[in-house]
């Protein structure tokens, strides 16, 4: 689908939400930002290209914006069909990306040691399907690099952390538009139906934050997402930031009500149950998916001194801390 001259985003989909993965090109040149599962990668991505004319060689650059499945999986099979494609993503993300059993390890199985929350065996080997092999990359970004596309199309590499610690964007300078992958997420996911079905998933609350004011105040006048629609218009761009913002504030309110009111302290799992249905509609089996935003506002309460945690057993046990 084209957004404007020289941007597309091919439409695919993962799990039954939408999966928008942009096109940049400009003078024989291309630029693919993020390359979604192996199957994308294989299928829907070379079918595209195919289709808007862009050959094994005009594929300059793969761009991943954070490490997650439907993000950077495909990224050793558009490798494999594109040999000469640079490969990119966030320096900190970079082992993670590079390896999936370190990315299924550090990030998908992150909470099953210290709060007993895992995936089942068919999901689990699910996520693992969606990389084909370890990949490397070449160039680890940081935020504030500048890259030209053609002869004159200039691009801005945006650090936005909070899904993630090297979270990137790409701002297109010209047309004013800001591909930001998964770097603000309003209050959840949807499915292609237009039905809530999952939640946020940002991981670290103070950079989620600031990223949000750096989109809300950057110049902008159009943003794309990798799963919801295009926002056109700062009007549009301000209110999706705001119900980032509210969904944060809302989750903090809510944690930190429910641990002063159970003093003798609660477990990650707990605060997923008791608080999915307060903070939106998706359904209750994806609720312990809640423990990537939670646990970014215990941790927080943790190093901020209001919340302490008893790590002797597991799973982890969290408490306010008495005055």
């Amino acid at each position: 689908m084209q957004i404007y001259s020289g941007a597309d985003v091919i439409e695919c989909e993962i799990n039954g939400r939408p999966l928008y993965l942009p096109l940049l090109r400009e003078d024989g040149e291309s630029l693919l930002l993020d390359c979604g599962t192996r199957h994308h990668a294989a299928k829907d991505v070379p079918a595209y290209l195919s289709r808007t004319g862009v050959e094994s060689n005009d594929l300059t650059w793969l761009i991943m914006t954070h490490p997650d499945g439907d993000h950077c999986g495909g990224s050793a099979e558009i490798k494999r069909q594109y040999p000469a494609t640079r490969l990119a993503c966030g320096e900190a993300d970079k082992e993670m990306i590079e390896s999936p059993d370190y990315l299924f390890t550090f990030r998908y199985d992150a909470y099953r040691k210290n709060h007993g929350i895992y995936f089942d065996p068919k999901t689990a080997q699910a996520i693992k399907d969606c990389s084909t092999a370890s990949q490397a990359v070449t160039f680890g970004f940081v935020g504030g690099e500048m890259m030209r596309l053609g002869s004159s199309r200039i691009l801005e590499i945006w650090h936005l952390p909070g899904h993630s610690h090297g979270h990137l964007g790409v701002y297109d300078r010209k047309h004013r538009t800001l591909f930001y992958g998964d770097a603000i997420q309003g209050a959840g996911y949807r499915s292609v139906h237009g039905k809530w079905s999952l939640c946020p998933t940002y991981l670290y609350v103070d950079a989620y934050l600031q990223t949000i004011r750096i989109i809300e105040n950057s110049e902008a006048k159009m943003i794309i997402g990798c799963h919801w629609p295009v926002l056109r218009g700062k009007e549009a761009i301000r209110q999706f930031c705001a119900e980032s913002r509210n969904f944060v504030t809302h989750a903090e309110h809510l944690v930190s009500d429910y641990l002063r009111d159970h003093s003798s302290g609660v477990t990650l799992r707990e605060l997923c149950d008791k608080l999915s249905a307060q903070l939106g509609e998706w359904p209750q089996e994806v609720c312990l998916e809640l423990a990537n935003a939670i646990s970014g506002h215990v941790n927080r309460g943790v190093e901020t001194g209001r919340f302490e945690v008893d790590r002797s057993a597991s799973p982890y046990v969290y408490r306010t801390v008495r005055r």
